[in-house]
């Protein structure tokens, strides 16, 4: 019975260690990981480190990366390959010493091996990797045909097939079922099954936030849907992402807020402007940073020389060139003393403190302890 309750702890406290969140802290050029309350649980040993992707991260040790999980288990091994990629969809991408690519599972078998003139091959998002190859670009010059050195990149599927051939000229991470692509100068949006929603016709498209995404064209800024139509006519000098309902647009050189319908519901009064977020945006005005609610009342006055946004309840400011954070009542929660400050997450925020990385909890103690 004694042995049975020392494997059940055993269990419980792998599962505990696995549920956690674990974030990169530097300590003497040496990395290591703390958890969410500031406890180091991997010791400052590594070269370089990367956050914990879907359990697991890229680490390096004598410079040579190796990629872990959670309770330190080396799934890929160093010495084995010179890159190492984010572990997405039960895949990770690596490159070995002779430059070849391959896709690992979550055991460190090899599920795809590429060919050889893929150069560059990027993690799995929605069933589809953006893939790189180089190529030949012939141009005529003074009658001479000069070769140079290129790259057209393409969509692959998880069983080593193409969802696109290689035609564009760059092209984004797939993100919830569409991805940005650049042929030429100009973007135009494809979907997860590899069929193109928009051709490349805009100057700029967004990332997609509450459905909409901004575009210029022309140098004309509106909103489209994911189906690729306008929705917001582009008519604006500059515009910003939806957040709440409500996308920040320039209008002869001030800032307001417009609602989905394209209506002006917050006038164009402001040199800058943050989204909004937890009811609340931060507008620039006469030289200060305040803040306003959805329809455009002060919450608190011109006063901060620099804000972020509110997320979990706490917003990053400035003032007297240290950044700080108030809570949603404008009370001071983390002092001003840091050099620079994060948004927080989970609890606590990347800050920068007398030139040094570090993390702050939402009570305003450095971490780790």
């Amino acid at each position: 019975m004694k042995n049975l309750r020392l494997l059940l702890i055993g269990a419980f406290l792998v599962q505990t260690v696995m549920a956690q969140n674990l974030y990169p802290v530097l300590k003497k050029k040496k990395w290591g990981y703390m958890n969410q309350e500031g406890t180091m649980l991997i010791d400052f040993k590594y070269d370089l480190a990367q956050n914990f992707q879907n359990g697991y991260a890229s680490v390096a040790l004598g410079n040579m990366p190796c990629l872990i999980n959670k309770s330190e288990k080396r799934v890929i091994d160093t010495g084995l390959y010179q890159y190492i990629g984010t572990f997405s969809e039960g895949l990770v991408s690596v490159m070995d010493y002779k430059f070849k690519r391959y896709y690992l599972d979550a055991n460190g078998r090899v599920v795809l091996t590429l060919p050889k003139e893929i150069y560059d091959a990027r993690s799995f998002n929605n069933g589809l990797a953006r893939v790189g190859k180089k190529i030949d670009i012939v141009q005529n010059k003074f009658g001479f045909d000069i070769s140079n050195l290129g790259y057209q990149f393409a969509f692959m599927k998880k069983d080593g097939t193409y969802a696109t051939d290689f035609i564009f000229d760059d092209a984004d991470d797939m993100d919830n079922g569409l991805a940005r692509f650049l042929q030429g100068t100009k973007f135009g949006l494809i979907d997860s099954n590899g069929t193109i929603v928009l051709p490349a016709e805009y100057q700029f498209i967004s990332s997609f936030n509450e459905e909409l995404a901004v575009v210029n064209k022309m140098g004309k800024f509106g909103f489209i849907n994911r189906k690729g139509e306008m929705v917001i006519e582009a008519t604006y000098t500059y515009a910003k992402e939806f957040n709440e309902g409500l996308a920040a647009v320039e209008v002869e050189g001030k800032f307001g807020f417009i609602n989905t319908s394209g209506t002006l519901v917050i006038p164009a009064l402001y040199d800058d402007i943050r989204p909004f977020s937890e009811g609340r945006a931060a507008v620039f005005y006469q030289g200060k940073w305040a803040f306003i609610d959805p329809k455009g009342n002060y919450i608190y006055q011109p006063y901060f020389e620099q804000a972020g946004y509110f997320n979990e309840g706490l917003c990053p400011v400035q003032l007297k060139g240290k950044w700080g954070a108030i809570d949603k009542q404008g009370r001071i929660v983390v002092p001003f003393e840091f050099e620079n400050i994060g948004i927080f997450e989970d609890g606590i925020a990347e800050v920068i403190f007398k030139s040094i990385n570090l993390y702050v909890n939402s009570r305003g103690q450095i971490l780790p302890r």
